[in-house]
């Protein structure tokens, strides 16, 4: 199995936004439709790892604190902070199941 997300190394720390549906993801990032995030974001949180570098290890959900550090002020981590991930950010495929 495999889990979709998009990367985002920033300034001062890297975050990553989980993926449901990939296709979906593309369109709304070529704008060929006016997809909704819920469309395809599999949860309404933003991650990083414990040591704040890199995509690899342990997540946690990034605090507002974080966000606000990399991101500046912002009104959601919904409207603001997401699509700002997806739009810079990277896809990268994750096997669960590493062999």
């Amino acid at each position: 199995m495999s889990q979709e997300r998009v990367f985002y190394k920033g300034q001062k720390e890297d975050f990553l936004v989980f993926l449901d549906d990939v296709d979906n993801y593309e369109k709304y990032i070529h704008g060929v439709d006016s997809i909704p995030l819920s469309s395809f974001v599999a949860r309404f949180d933003v991650y990083r790892t414990v040591t704040g570098n890199g995509s690899e290890g342990i997540l946690e959900v990034a605090s507002k604190q974080e966000l606000n550090e990399e991101f500046g002020d912002f009104k959601s981590v919904e409207g603001d902070i997401i699509p700002r991930i997806l739009k810079k950010g990277k896809l990268q495929n994750v096997s669960q199941n590493k062999r």
